[in-house]
């Protein structure tokens, strides 16, 4: 068998398919359609009513930006939960060993045993863990630069094709 389904290039957006003059010679309508409906309907997904209030508190802090760049669904509920409560998860250690930190008998960092032997603390593993799931979650929607990078934004551009005829048309009979 030459090739699968995961051989060769990703595919181009059908946007980006029509700003470089369809050079791929794909059928003009098809692309069309696929860039005025997308395959799933771009909309924010109901919060969790399960949620912590840190976790909350991210979820509304992201949801807003990730509707406008097109990047979310209904069916993102989850993801995004696990993201929020990641991040809330790792605020919340964080705190605990800066309090840890505070203390001048005691690290949040290192954890001392009576044997005189050192570890990393059970604060900093978890602050760890947390950080890595919410990295991960996160990476889901575009939350790092690299990321980003594969991401395909549905950034509001303005229309593809203007029409100045039907534009002014419109200003007169609507």
């Amino acid at each position: 068998m030459a090739g699968n389904s995961n051989s060769g290039r990703p595919g181009k957006p059908a946007h980006l398919h029509l700003l470089q003059g369809n050079p791929s010679k794909k059928n003009a309508d098809q692309l069309l359609a696929e860039v005025r409906e997308p395959a799933v309907p771009v909309d924010a997904p109901p919060k969790p009513d399960w949620l912590s209030a840190e976790a909350a508190a991210e979820w509304d802090r992201v949801v807003t930006d990730l509707l406008t760049l097109g990047w979310i669904s209904k069916l993102d509920m989850m993801a995004l939960a696990t993201y929020c409560e990641a991040v809330a998860d790792w605020q919340r250690f964080r705190r605990l060993i800066a309090e840890h930190n505070a203390k001048a008998e005691c690290s949040g960092d290192i954890q001392t045993f009576a044997t005189g032997a050192k570890q990393i603390s059970v604060w900093r593993q978890l602050a760890n863990d947390a950080e890595k799931r919410a990295n991960a979650a996160g990476a889901l929607f575009g939350f790092s630069p690299m990321a980003r990078r594969n991401m395909k934004a549905a950034a509001p551009q303005g229309e593809l094709f203007p029409n100045e005829q039907r534009d002014a048309a419109a200003k007169y009979f609507s």
